[in-house]
């Protein structure tokens, strides 16, 4: 495949923005630091938006040749940890309260 140049931007903020985010992130929720809130509330911000961005650009308005023979699949693997991160950072104080 020949992914468009805006894929590659998507994908090259994955590999190096995020990947290094998931890292202190994997930190500071194992360890219940409440000033991952806001970061963590930005970056989910950001996965739902190029998720949003791949899911409706791409695989329902693209080209056949670049969609994916399952979004369901897709939504299913991308959606889930993104939704709950929201959840969880939703209030003040994250890991002093049920959730």
């Amino acid at each position: 495949m020949h992914p468009p140049d805006w894929m590659r931007i998507v994908t090259g903020l994955s590999a190096f923005v995020y990947l290094p985010f998931y890292v202190v992130l994997v930190f500071a929720l194992l360890t219940g630091q409440h000033w991952i809130q806001l970061p963590s509330v930005v970056y989910a911000t950001m996965i739902v938006t190029l998720t949003g961005v791949v899911v409706f650009g791409v695989e329902f308005f693209g080209e056949p040749a670049t969609r994916t023979q399952n979004p369901a699949k897709f939504l299913a693997f991308n959606l889930p940890y993104v939704l709950v991160l929201l959840v969880r950072m939703r209030e003040p104080a994250p890991f002093t309260r049920r959730f």
